[in-house]
């Protein structure tokens, strides 16, 4: 016989089908929203890793999943990195929305920005630099404006 798969293994399966009522059904029979993989993939980075499934990203960010979750190793990154990495513009938008840390480095010691950057999402970097704007623009209402803002105000924005 072999071995009964686990509420959060379960779940994770359901999001590769792209199953939101089943994710839903598990959840309430209390499956793990933090569930990893051998390769260390929660359920919503493995949803934000595809178009396809930001409805299923969405249902877990609602149904409480942890949008900082940090994924160590070979692919490291949090679910932004990896959205960022493959040029999801509304799931970068939604995790945004929904408190995801654009300034997380990644073990390549890259921000989600810096990750689509590279790959030349330039859809993808407008979103996270208006987040930050946004985010910087709260900073400097709270605390005044910084050294660079006074001395170096070029460098604080790059043309995409």
């Amino acid at each position: 016989m072999g071995q009964q798969q686990s509420k959060g293994e379960l779940l994770f399966q359901q999001v590769s089908y792209g199953n939101a009522e089943g994710i839903r059904a598990l959840r309430r029979d209390g499956a793990d929203l933090e569930w990893m993989d051998r390769e260390g993939k929660t359920p919503l980075i493995m949803a934000c890793m595809n178009s396809e499934l930001y409805d299923v990203a969405k249902t877990l960010i609602e149904l409480g999943a942890n949008v900082n979750a940090y994924r160590p190793a070979r692919h490291a990154g949090t679910p932004l990195h990896h959205a960022a990495k493959r040029g999801l513009e509304n799931t970068v938008k939604l995790l945004l929305s929904h408190g995801a840390n654009p300034l997380v480095l990644n073990d390549d010691c890259q921000t989600p920005l810096e990750v689509a950057r590279a790959k030349g999402f330039s859809n993808v970097v407008r979103a996270i630099e208006s987040h930050i704007c946004l985010f910087s623009g709260w900073m400097r209402e709270f605390y005044g404006p910084t050294f660079l803002d006074l001395f170096a105000p070029q460098l604080l924005s790059r043309r995409v």
